[in-house]
């Protein structure tokens, strides 16, 4: 083992080690990445900082910017009450409650949702006096598969990123625009309405029905929400506006994707032209293109390039050999999976992600594995995260906000989780083979 080899070994050991402690913030544990590599001399200033001019950092702080406006509008209250009469049955709920995950999802992560919804959610129940126990865990579960699963907000960029870790290392990017979409299918279709209809059942009464003074401090707060969210307020004519924009640049990212043009074109000029036209200022869009989310890109991104410029990619490639031997692709594959689902549900699934995703990349580009069956398992596997609170910080929210016992979870997280990973063990093998 030569000494740069060592260095980057180190360093990556170093970034699992802080952001498993829960003590270090994920972004800040990336940053020290390129910043090791660098002093050190592994990588030269352009290599360490290249994540700096990445297009899969451009287009998510974009998208970031366009998701913020669309957030500034007034679509979810009219959706809510569509749905939600007084007197409305669970299910009715639930549904009227789906409705804006769903749409929020499409722009920003499960926390980012769950600190809009949960408040809403508060005062749904407070009017229909129901307790919150039966309605904020499947809330939590429909905000942590969904994101993702559209190509829009930060996600539309994600597969860019994802092949740039593959080109880093050596080998040949395979992800496509709707990768990660065409992989999700299954799970939309088969666990949102497990949810509806399983999973609400399941959800306990604990007897926990806000007042109607609780439920009125919850309409107060996620008003107060939104107008810390937005330093201006959208004229009927600006909310118009930005929805034009934003369906004209997730049109114009579908098209470029379909035609082979670069993606990041649409999503930079639709910012621009929010954040010119005045419907973000310029704080506004400033603040959401610093999302930490942008900063673990940039930090993380330098390692592939250092894992393969030292040759310790070869080295973690023949320690996995040993460790599986001759097992089949698909019990390879699910194998990771498996390992990265229980582990999240001990730690932070962003956590577990961040460390096994550039790893299951090295196994794939030293073995001449598809990059996206690979990275999909620890990806999914990081994903399955709803039998403890401590999987998720959306888990943890929920947690909270429902009043649940420990055995609450596990009673409605399990089925979940064992229907989770019996779609993918039949599913993403097939559609996405290890080995091409």
């Amino acid at each position: 083992m030569t000494p740069q080899i060592a260095i980057v070994l180190l360093t990556f050991l170093l970034f699992v080690v802080l952001i498993l402690s829960n003590k270090v913030k994920i972004d800040l544990a990336a940053m020290a990445i390129p910043i090791i590599l660098e002093l050190t001399q592994v990588l030269e200033f352009g290599e360490a900082w290249s994540g700096l001019v990445n297009n899969s950092v451009i287009m998510m702080a974009s998208m970031f910017v366009v998701g913020t406006a669309v957030g500034k509008t007034s679509l979810l209250g009219k959706m809510t009450g569509a749905i939600i009469k007084p007197g409305a049955s669970d299910l009715k709920i639930m549904i009227g409650i789906t409705i804006p995950i769903l749409f929020l999802g499409n722009f920003v992560n499960g926390v980012a949702t769950l600190s809009i919804v949960i408040p809403m959610i508060v005062g749904i129940c407070a009017e229909q006096q129901r307790p919150v126990s039966k309605f904020i865990y499947p809330a939590c579960v429909l905000a942590h598969i969904w994101p993702g699963f559209l190509p829009t907000g930060g996600n539309a960029a994600m597969y860019l990123q994802h092949n740039a870790i593959l080109e880093n290392l050596g080998g040949v990017g395979t992800w496509g625009f709707f990768t990660a979409m065409i992989n999700k299918i299954p799970i939309e279709i088969i666990v949102i309405p497990f949810l509806l209809f399983v999973t609400l059942k399941m959800a306990p009464d604990l007897g926990n029905i806000p007042t109607k003074q609780e439920g009125a401090a919850a309409d107060a707060k996620v008003a107060d929400n939104k107008a810390k969210a937005s330093s201006t307020t959208l004229t009927p004519g600006q909310e118009k506006f930005t929805v034009f924009i934003f369906l004209a640049c997730i049109v114009g990212i579908v098209t470029c994707a379909l035609l082979g043009f670069k993606t990041w074109y649409p999503a930079t000029l639709s910012a621009f032209i929010l954040t010119a036209s005045g419907s973000m200022t310029i704080k506004e869009s400033r603040d959401a293109m610093t999302t930490p989310v942008i900063w673990i890109t940039v930090g993380t991104l330098p390692l592939a390039t250092a894992l393969s410029k030292t040759g310790a990619d070869q080295l973690i490639a023949e320690v996995f050999h040993k460790l599986t031997g001759n097992l089949p692709p698909v019990v390879i594959m699910i194998s990771m999976y498996i390992v990265c689902m229980v582990l999240t549900q001990f730690m932070s699934n962003l956590a577990v992600g961040s460390a096994f995703r550039t790893l299951a990349a090295v196994i794939a580009v030293q073995f001449g594995y598809d990059g996206r069956a690979m990275m999909l398992s620890a990806q999914e596997g990081a994903s399955n995260a709803f039998m403890l609170p401590t999987a998720t910080p959306a888990m943890m929210m929920g947690y909270e906000a429902g009043g649940y016992r420990i055995k609450d979870f596990v009673r409605m997280g399990l089925p979940v989780t064992i229907l989770m990973t019996i779609i993918f063990a039949i599913y993403t093998p097939n559609m996405f083979p290890l080995v091409p």
